[in-house]
């Protein structure tokens, strides 16, 4: 059982809203330590990044709980079938199964795992070179500095006096650009006859360079080919659960979702308000306002619509909200805010008659709790205390 919300220190009705305005789950730290929920919240980081399809992902209960608890669909686990099809919807195609749920929820976990979204490969990088003809090189005859840029690595002034085989030339102008580029060995210069081949593993562009050579020398380097290459395209698209921002996200979804039910042990108003003031401002339709049946009863309460209300048609559910109030008002933090307060004023005294009710049926016979128990004059000052709140 999660830490209710007594224990965490939050008072029901509309002093409880009120102190909630202000706090977020961080704040309570009886919630935020509890072994329980910490142990799932590794659990879910841990696990959740190597379900790299909606199908592995469904077959962990433990995990399929927890992330549709952080979308709000607790009643949905163990439908795998369905829920299977809604992730492996393709949040792009408007035929998609999730697309066409009427609860927007669908949607938004089917777009933000993204099991279904059409993924692109990684395109590996394309070797960048520079082939140069060398010339002229012999003992007296020499190159005597280098300079240049490969793949955007510089080197400048490399010593190469006295080097008359080109393969020393290749190697020391290789040991210069890789370190220059920090000990990696993606730049690569190789001697092949009278040729000297500058090349870049990771295509980062075509060389420039200058060979210094004294005045009467016959050493030269004259440019044969080139190619710029390009560079790695990293995959895009496809399922999203190794990104690790997603998983704060739906990490955070949870946590938000344990707070709100361990509100409800205490406070079903209060649990219904936290919930409606973070979902509401994503609704754009009746439908989804309808669909979800806690955001339904805050609406309906607020509106002073009837129990009832609920079991007409939805066309005509939808008509009757349209008519008393505009949705965007849920955009309105302030007008959302009237609304929401309107549902705890009225909730709070539902909740307040049925506790005073169940407490005058505990006067019927003695109430035990452990080895303690209620005698008849303890009972008659709890219900005094009740009957006049």
């Amino acid at each position: 059982m999660s830490i209710n919300a007594v224990t965490i220190g939050v008072p029901t009705g509309i002093a409880g809203w009120k102190l909630l305005q202000t706090k977020t789950p961080a704040d309570f730290k009886a919630f935020t330590k509890d072994p329980l929920l910490q142990r799932d919240i590794a659990y879910l980081r841990e696990t959740l990044p190597t379900k790299l399809t909606a199908k592995d992902m469904l077959a962990d209960r433990r995990l399929q709980t927890m992330v549709l608890k952080a979308y709000g669909l607790d009643s949905q686990v163990g439908f795998d079938a369905l829920m299977r099809k809604v992730l492996e919807s393709n949040p792009d195609d408007n035929t998609s199964v999730a697309a066409r749920m009427v609860d927007y929820r669908y949607r938004q976990v089917a777009a933000e795992l993204n099991y279904g979204g059409l993924g692109i490969p990684e395109i590996p990088a394309v070797l960048s070179s520079t082939t140069l003809q060398m010339e002229g090189v012999m003992r007296g005859q020499e190159f005597t500095r280098f300079s240049g840029t490969m793949g955007g690595v510089k080197v400048t002034n490399v010593d190469i006096a006295g080097l008359t085989r080109r393969t020393d030339i290749a190697a020391t102008l290789q040991a210069a650009f890789q370190k220059a580029d920090g000990g990696n060995k993606d730049i690569t210069v190789q001697a092949l006859g009278v040729k000297i081949i500058f090349s870049d593993a990771k295509g980062r562009g075509k060389g420039d360079f200058t060979f210094t050579a004294d005045e009467n020398s016959t050493a030269r380097a004259y440019l044969l080919s080139e190619s710029a290459g390009s560079q790695v395209v990293p995959a895009s698209g496809g399922t999203k659960v190794t990104d690790s921002a997603t998983i704060d996200s739906i990490v955070a979804k949870y946590t938000q979702a344990r707070f709100e039910e361990s509100l409800g042990e205490s406070s079903d108003s209060l649990r219904r308000a936290v919930y409606s003031k973070r979902l509401l401002p994503q609704i754009t339709n009746w439908y989804s306002v309808i669909a979800d049946r806690n955001l339904a009863t805050v609406v309906q309460a607020a509106l002073g619509l009837p129990d009832s209300f609920g079991q007409i048609d939805v066309d005509r559910q939808k008509v009757i909200l349209e008519q008393r109030m505009d949705i965007k008002d849920f955009q309105d933090p302030a007008k959302l805010g009237k609304i929401i307060e309107r549902y705890v004023a009225k909730s709070s005294i539902e909740e307040a008659k049925a506790f005073a009710s169940s407490s005058l049926a505990s006067l019927v016979q003695p109430v035990y709790w452990g080895r303690d128990s209620f005698d008849g004059s303890a009972g008659a000052a709890l219900l005094s205390t009740v009957m006049s709140r």
